[in-house]
């Protein structure tokens, strides 16, 4: 169990330096970023060969493919109550080039079920206990007009890691996710230790001699993440094969904080000058309400705790919008802040702030889709916490 438990941290750490790795080499770095990034991603395979059935060289040949925003990968999981009382679970990655209300509809007419509406809750693959590369879970209940040997003859239960972590549970049996990032030393064996004090090299030398304002944030906490590790003599056990390349659409979160008399607090974006609520990509690691309240954090100041935010909905960018995007599946939480004594203030990516009502956004040049959500999340509901 032990060993399990320390594999599951090394495939997590992995998982981060491939993310910053990809992060780095997707904004155009000059060529010494852009070999600081790819020595990252080396690394990354390295640790990754320990634990997993693939040689190093595999591994990084994977990882090359990596391409655009790395965040989270977007899925979804249907718990379905059948017409004997039977209750399944079906769940499956949202493909990039598949719209999320597309695939809900689709599964909905294959389970001969209603629509499910809106998810009751959020799950990720680590809160699972899985290895595989950060997934996101929206979790929508629907029920199907047939039998439990119905519903498996025409969806199959699929033998995928992904869904294994469900069988014989309730949406309410799953764990909470994590209110905030998990900052305790990660236990490593001297292998791993070595290849880490390369990495806080790495992150170093860029610290030092980027010439990028972004990079030097991102080599900042790639060196915070290598350093924060115990070195003791442990063993990792390897995992049984499965895909270390899903494909599958990139996260997001936004929040609307809404004040005393219902207003929601917008920003100004300060690239092309629209409102939006704040919010921004996911990063691997990090819980999809932890996301909205890191944003909140660096964007306007504000110490926000994840345990006050309630779930809005679900978004897909695509189906709201025209306008490209490259984060697509969106989930969008509120809450109510109390404003006395607090104090707004704002980075570079904002312009200026403002409180707005309902009534005002027909007046303002909003951002892409943010018209829908804003709308939804000053809608009176009764949406599960995050």
């Amino acid at each position: 169990m032990t060993e399990h438990a320390d594999s599951l941290r090394l495939a997590w750490l992995a998982d981060r330096f491939r993310a910053q790795a990809t992060l780095g080499l997707h904004y155009r770095p000059d060529r010494f970023d852009r070999e600081r990034f790819t020595r990252l991603r080396r690394h990354a395979a390295e640790l990754a060969s320990l634990i997993y059935p693939r040689d190093v060289d595999a591994i990084e040949e994977s990882f090359s493919t990596d391409s655009g925003i790395h965040t989270p990968k977007a899925a979804v999981a249907l718990y379905i109550k059948c017409a004997d009382g039977a209750r399944l679970w079906r769940t499956f990655l949202l493909e990039p080039g598949r719209l999320l209300p597309d695939e809900l509809k689709a599964a909905a007419v294959r389970i001969a079920a209603a629509g499910p509406g809106r998810p009751v809750g959020l799950t990720d693959s680590r809160v699972l206990g899985l290895p595989d590369p950060h997934t996101y879970l929206a979790i929508y209940r629907t029920t199907s007009s047939l039998t439990r040997a119905e519903l498996r003859g025409v969806w199959p239960t699929p033998d995928t890691a992904i869904q294994r972590p469900f069988t014989g549970i309730s949406p309410a049996s799953i764990p909470a996710l994590p209110r905030q990032i998990d900052e305790r030393p990660v236990i490593v064996s001297p292998v791993v230790a070595a290849i880490c004090r390369d990495i806080v090299e790495i992150a170093e030398e860029g610290v030092l001699e980027t010439a990028d304002p972004y990079n030097v944030e991102r080599f900042e906490q790639l060196g915070a993440l290598a350093a924060n590790i115990t070195v003791e003599p442990i063993g990792y056990r390897r995992f049984g094969p499965f895909e270390l390349h899903p494909s599958a659409a990139a996260t997001g979160t936004e929040i609307a904080i809404r004040d005393e008399i219902g207003r929601v607090l917008l920003i100004q974006r300060s690239d092309t000058g629209q409102w939006a609520i704040p919010g921004g990509a996911c990063e691997v690691g990090e819980g999809w309400a932890v996301t909205a309240v890191r944003e909140a954090r660096e964007e306007i100041g504000l110490g926000l705790d994840a345990a006050d935010l309630a779930l809005v909905d679900v978004f897909d960018n695509r189906a709201i919008t025209s306008e490209p995007t490259t984060i697509p599946v969106i989930a969008v939480f509120s809450m109510n802040l109390k404003t006395s004594g607090r104090t707004v203030t704002w980075n570079r990516e904002v312009a200026d702030t403002a409180w707005v009502t309902l009534p005002d956004l027909k007046d303002l040049d909003l951002f892409r889709g943010h018209r829908t959500k804003i709308t939804a999340a000053l809608q009176p509901t009764d949406e599960p916490r995050a």
